[in-house]
């Protein structure tokens, strides 16, 4: 359960301390050494490694800094929100698309492909998306069995009432109806992820106030507790931040949470700070790979001008126009607006749509989905990661490879390596990517749980290699062999790869994966560990020992007969990790006793010809 040991208005403000401890074993002592010194604790949390304590004067915060386990103190702070909405009438000549009187052109839902999308994943199974706002309107007929928890972190109690003080009193109740609006009942919209559930986080307090230990707390809490949240929609941006705020945010991804967070407007078109590159706003900017920082589009995909945007802060852009969605002032109040504030629940809606479909994937998976599988459009080109706008079908139809580091290996003359390749996603097609020198060769390969033949194709240096995600590329200083299949959703590929030793000795290789389906071009792995190989992107590094070469290597012949294993032989040799069945690993026969034999003989007369063991 969420930790939390008060209740009661919190009473934040610049009496208020955020902790950060050093581990879990400092969590008690430090919660008791603050109540000694007479704060009021309002929580601790063992994942986000901080505590928030309210004190009923000036705290001592530079002696709360030195105590043991402690990496920081700070004081709480309003955050700089900045402008969340650009309201907007709706169009008297709105056409009647899939809406009704009070929403009559949903245009967002059939631009995005959320129709098509429906019919893979409706929200029904999908996980828990929280929205941390300034209050809900939590009886409105849209949300109606749609609220799967909530709590107010500025009052500390179970009502996250609309804070009419605030500036936009509406703002979460609509984001609320952007995500999981009850399709079918005659009223407003349905939601992006219609038959949705929500966790309603209200951080703001009974004076519209928004403080930075409201946020954190309710962050913490997510990460904390097993809420059934995978993904936080957060429309509100600053362009500032405390250390506690970033270790809150930290924390969802540590929970494999999605953090979707808005890119923030201005107050007038083209204002001059919109580029985030130049200019953050947090959490949008920070670097997390758990985070995916939301833009405005308009309804033909052009750039809205009121949008903030960021070539390498901004991930991507969404629908942020006259859209429709829940109002606070009846239980059946709707009306139209627009901004990166409103464009974020539709990302966030896609986010559970596609955890539904594809519940393995983890939060970062999730977020390379959503860029990768992105509608390009021209005006975005250069402005977001993705260079375009979010679509629902498409992260549906998306493969997604998973590829482990491969083990070192021996190939006894001829032998037969393996490599698993997951696919966490939708159906896609698998190019195992290996780059060695000419030591080595790869002459076929199986996929054996399916019992089918997978493509092999080597390009020597000076020649033209193709592939999905490098396109064509020069091969240079080492070979590149492309082998490639088919991968089902939710499958594996057992690659038994035939190799064959040209030349004895260790050798350096690299492998890695490029996987395409209907939804992405292409999505590699890894992708975030490894090293570059020939072709320019991140690759596992190992090596074969060549035991036993084959008989066009070159070296010296030693009269004997060939005494290589047979392929596949099971016996464990010195490169057998005893895991052949282990996702990614790369698995050979061990050379024989025979094998042996053949290779001391062929290095003795390596010697006796004076050539230099390899």
């Amino acid at each position: 359960k969420p930790t939390r040991t008060v209740s009661g208005p919190a009473a934040a403000g610049p009496d208020t301390v955020l902790v950060g401890f050093e581990g879990p074993d400092d969590r008690q002592r430090v919660q008791a050494r603050l109540e000694a010194a007479g704060a009021r604790v309002r929580g601790c949390w063992s994942r986000a490694r901080l505590c928030v304590a309210d004190f009923p004067g000036p705290p001592p915060v530079e002696a709360i800094a030195a105590w043991p386990g402690v990496r920081y103190a700070e004081r709480d702070r309003l955050m700089d929100a900045l402008p969340a909405a650009i309201p907007a009438a709706v169009p008297a000549d709105a056409p009647d698309a899939a809406g009704t009187k009070d929403c009559p052109d949903l245009w967002e839902l059939d631009r995005i492909g959320a129709f098509d999308a429906w019919a893979s994943a409706d929200g029904t199974w999908a996980p828990v998306v929280a929205i941390e706002d300034s209050g809900f309107l939590t009886s409105h007929v849209e949300l109606e069995g749609r609220i799967d928890g909530r709590y107010d972190y500025g009052d500390w109690d179970d009502d996250p009432e609309v804070s009419w003080s605030s500036g936009v009193p509406s703002h979460g109740t609509f984001i609320a109806g952007m995500i999981a609006a009850v399709p079918d009942n005659g009223r407003g919209r349905a939601g992006v992820a219609p038959f949705g559930r929500l966790n309603l986080q209200k951080i703001a307090d009974s004076s519209g106030a928004l403080y930075y230990s409201y946020a954190v707390s309710a962050m913490a809490d997510l990460a904390e507790g097993d809420l059934g949240v995978r993904v936080l929609s957060y429309s509100i941006g600053s362009s500032g931040t405390t250390t506690s705020f970033h270790d809150a945010v930290t924390a969802l991804g540590e929970a494999d949470i999605l953090l979707v967070a808005a890119a923030a407007n201005c107050d007038e078109p083209n204002c001059a700070d919109a580029d985030n590159d130049a200019y953050p706003i947090y959490p949008a900017s920070f670097s997390d790979e758990h985070i995916v920082a939301v833009a405005s589009a308009m309804e033909d995909d052009g750039f809205n001008s009121y949008s903030h945007y960021g070539a390498r802060s901004v991930d991507l852009a969404a629908p942020g126009a006259d859209l429709c969605s829940c109002g606070v002032y009846a239980d059946d109040d709707f009306y139209t607006s627009g901004g990166t504030s409103y464009a974020t629940p539709v990302v966030a809606a896609v986010a559970a749509l596609v955890l539904e479909a594809h519940p393995d994937l983890t939060a970062v998976e999730v977020a390379r989905v959503l860029r990768a599988s992105a509608e390009e459009a021209e005006e975005w080109v250069g402005k977001v990661r993705s260079d375009g706008r979010v679509s629902a079908s498409r992260a549906l139809a998306t493969a997604v490879p998973r590829f482990d580091a491969p083990a070192d290996d021996v190939v006894d003359g001829e032998a037969t390596l393996r490599f698993t390749i997951d696919d966490a996603g939708a159906d896609g097609e698998a190019w195992l990517v290996l780059t060695h020198g000419e030591a080595v060769d790869f002459a076929a390969a199986r996929d054996e749980a399916l019992d089918e033949a997978w493509t092999v194709e080597t390009w020597e240096p000076g020649e033209t290699a193709t592939l999905p995600d490098a396109g064509e590329v020069l091969v240079q200083d080492a070979r590149v062999t492309a082998i490639h299949g088919p991968v089902p959703s939710h499958g594996s590929a057992a690659l038994a790869v035939t190799a064959r030793g040209r030349e004895v000795g260790t050798w350096d290789l690299t492998a890695r994966v490029a996987m395409t389906s209907a939804g992405a071009d292409y999505l590699n792995a890894p992708y975030d560990e490894g090293e570059a190989d020939a072709t320019g992107f991140l690759a596992w590094p190992f090596q074969l020992r060549v035991t036993d070469a084959t008989a066009d290597t070159g070296l010296p012949d030693t009269g004997l007969p060939d005494t290589g294993a047979p392929e596949d032989s099971g016996r464990p040799g010195p490169g057998d990790t005893g895991s052949g069945e282990a996702r990614g690993c790369g698995c050979a026969t061990g050379p024989g006793p025979s094998g042996l034999l053949a290779a001391l003989l062929a290095a003795l007369a390596a010697l006796a010809a004076r050539r230099p063991a390899q």
